[in-house]
């Protein structure tokens, strides 16, 4: 009898003692869980063209799989962008809180990729220490967005071209967005005489904060003796012809950036030798004229004086 009962109470003890060991030590150990999604989807977009908000975010959420209180501990870095998140938040056993982390920009920063990493670590368990490290890190990429922005300068907006040569009209494209851009090419002008304007090429590639040189290549017409001569003595002709400038990246985001250079031409042509001869002729014409007047005012000057001489001797 004293052997059943023996037999008895072991068994009831190696059932009874692996619960309370293993119930124990898992309820002193800490955990920690934790997952970033960006507002955006797959990454923390942020714009940084001129009047731009400068700031993105993600959601992270923090998971407390335990049977104890924790106060978990949060930290951020991305990459040497200003970052705003809560320092630690309290998270009930099995529960689970939602906090937001922002992260700023420059105004105008270059286009650029940067990683965005949130680390939870367990402060305390039930108001202590914990005995062990229980942290988690979640990682998001930053874009930092390209913007689209340029301008134009005409190096002379006004020139003078002589009838029958050629002439190189130059131009400075700068791009002031924040990364490589294309820019797109075309002129408007109306056809003069023989005139023709040409571009040596349909695009140009320009870096972040840099410029192209432009040309425009002009034939100017081979005669010009029709035109109306100015108040130098000149024949001209005065043209105006458009450069217009579109970015491919403005376009690819639904906004074709365009603008627009104007540039007046006065093409002229000298006096020929023929001119000169019919304004010669014109005033020899004038000075016989004269001549005939001089002469006829001489006679009647003569006559005169011989009609006072014969009255006196009458």
């Amino acid at each position: 009898m004293r052997s059943k009962m023996l037999v008895f109470v072991l068994l009831m003890i190696s059932a009874a003692s692996p619960l309370v060991d293993f119930s124990s030590a898992q309820s002193a150990m800490a955990a920690v869980d934790l997952e970033c999604v960006p507002q955006d989807g797959s990454s923390v977009n942020i714009e940084v063209y001129p009047g731009a908000t400068l700031t993105g975010y993600t959601t992270c959420t923090v998971s407390n799989p335990t049977i104890h209180v924790e106060k978990i501990s949060i930290t951020t870095s991305a990459d040497g962008l200003a970052v705003a998140s809560p320092s630690s938040v309290t998270v009930a056993a099995g529960g689970e809180e939602v906090f937001q982390v922002s992260v700023r920009a420059e105004a105008r920063q270059t286009m650029s990729t940067r990683t965005l990493s949130v680390n939870a670590y367990v402060q305390e368990i039930s108001g202590a220490p914990p005995p062990n490290n229980a942290d988690a890190t979640s990682n998001n990429i930053i874009s930092i967005i390209q913007f689209a922005e340029f301008n134009i300068e005409t190096v002379e907006p006004v020139v003078e071209i002589e009838v029958g040569s050629d002439y190189e009209l130059e131009y400075f494209v700068y791009n002031t967005g924040n990364g490589m851009d294309t820019f797109s090419l075309d002129l408007d002008y109306e056809q003069y005489d023989d005139t023709s304007f040409s571009l040596p090429m349909a695009s140009v590639q320009v870096d972040s904060w840099w410029f192209a040189k432009l040309r425009v290549m002009v034939d100017a017409p081979n005669y010009g003796g029709d035109w109306d001569i100015s108040a130098d003595g000149r024949h001209t002709m005065e043209v105006e012809i458009q450069i217009n400038i579109e970015s491919e990246l403005g376009c690819q985001k639904g906004n074709c950036l365009k603008t627009t250079a104007n540039q007046k031409i006065i093409f002229y042509q000298n006096q020929t030798a023929q001119d000169e001869s019919e304004s010669g002729v014109m005033s020899g014409s004038i000075d016989d004229q004269l001549l005939i007047y001089g002469g006829g005012g001489g006679g009647i000057l003569l006559l005169l004086i011989l009609f006072v001489v014969m009255r006196r001797k009458k």
